[in-house]
């Protein structure tokens, strides 16, 4: 056990620092050099380190050898699931993609249709797809620890009646992992957007659905059913949430107020610019539905995502703060989302390179099919880093 502690604390040193000569390795993980030397050798034997170059030095001396983690070692896919479409990308254990695919799902199994672009992902990466060894499915919706299905989703209906984790871990032939799509933008944000470095942060979805992503103390809240955060219609005052804040319900709403676009994107960005009743009625929906979380969770940032925000951009953010602190005691920051292309894909592969590590170079310790064991580690180190 110890010996496998210390190389699993060996290989993650080297993933965080990069190449390390073994003086370094040796530092960092606190062994004897004799410990360290063996400890190479055997991991050189595996497969999960390799030699890469020499260590500049100056003066007289041999140089140092330096050492690296082999990031070829597994790999891992990040799958983004909608209504017509899937997109895939493949990445080794240091998160570089090295292939990408995007497939219809119209009229076709869909099953068969993500099998389809994985394995052209992994084709495109020069891979097979047996060197997959975890595989995150992002997807709209929640689905239920218990029984699988797919819920909150009738947008979807060839996807409903059966076991989706299952289903598609015998298609992929690696453990698949499912998650909501709007919980992996909330990943993606923290991994590099606007959420990083954050343990607490409520995320405001708005589109042509709403819903809400939570973290608490850099954990995912799901639910004891998966459905934590589906808000879309939940009546406030007898109307539903997606009634005020949908990309639909958006539009009324500039309408309303002589504001018009030939887009949700087009029609927002002229009422911010262009009608102060456009922003206080928009930004008193967005509390409506934001106050109770914000009140319940005391989260130390909001981050407003979809179509509706990015469009609105950093003065609704401001517009958003500034009524949250009229209203309540918690004073949260308030920010729009980065927007990163891809963000739900982007988001289900942090976690599956995540896992991948752990499955490839945890070296049998603490080896877990938790997502949260792996999910978000970043933002409990972000500050050490």
């Amino acid at each position: 056990m110890l010996r496998a502690l210390n190389e699993r604390a060996a290989l993650y040193a080297l993933l965080r620092h990069g190449a390390m000569s073994r003086v370094e390795l040796d530092r960092a993980i606190g062994l004897s050099k004799p410990a360290a030397a063996e400890l190479l050798r055997r991991l050189e034997k595996a497969g999960l380190v390799r030699r890469d170059g020499f260590q500049t030095v100056r003066g007289p001396g041999p140089q140092a050898q330096l050492w690296t983690v082999s990031v070829g070692a597994g790999y891992a896919a990040g799958v983004d699931i909608t209504a017509n479409a899937v997109n895939v990308a493949i990445a080794d254990l240091g998160g570089a993609i090295v292939g990408e695919a995007k497939s219809s799902t119209r009229g076709v199994d869909p099953i068969a249709a993500v099998r389809n672009a994985v394995q052209r992902a992994v084709r495109a990466g020069g891979r097979q797809l047996s060197d997959v060894v975890h595989t995150v499915a992002g997807i709209t919706g929640s689905v239920d620890p218990v029984t699988g299905f797919l819920e909150y989703a009738a947008h979807m209906p060839r996807w409903h009646g059966f076991d989706v984790r299952q289903r598609l871990t015998e298609a992929l032939g690696n453990p698949v992992t499912v998650e909501n799509d709007v919980n992996l933008v909330t990943v993606d944000e923290i991994a590099g957007g606007r959420g990083k470095g954050y343990r607490n942060v409520v995320l405001l979805w708005m589109s042509r659905g709403v819903a809400v992503a939570s973290i608490v103390d850099g954990r995912l809240v799901r639910g004891s059913r998966g459905g934590a955060g589906e808000i879309d219609r939940v009546r406030i005052d007898g109307t539903e949430i997606r009634e005020l804040l949908s990309n639909r319900a958006v539009l009324a709403l500039a309408r309303k107020y002589d504001v018009s676009g030939a887009s949700i994107g087009a029609a927002v960005r002229r009422g911010m610019t262009t009608s102060g009743e456009f922003v206080a009625e928009l930004t008193e929906r967005i509390v409506t539905a934001l106050s109770n979380s914000v009140a319940l969770l005391d989260p130390e940032l909001i981050i407003l995502a979809g179509d509706v925000a990015l469009a609105a951009d950093r003065e609704l953010a401001s517009s958003v703060g500034e009524r949250l602190h009229e209203l309540l005691a918690h004073r949260p920051e308030v920010a729009i989302a980065s927007g990163s292309a891809n963000s739900v894909r982007q988001g289900a592969l942090h976690a599956a390179v995540g896992a991948a590590r752990e499955k490839v170079l945890g070296r049998g310790v603490g080896e877990t099919a938790d997502l949260e064991s792996w999910l978000l580690p970043q933002i409990h180190n972000h500050k050490e880093n």
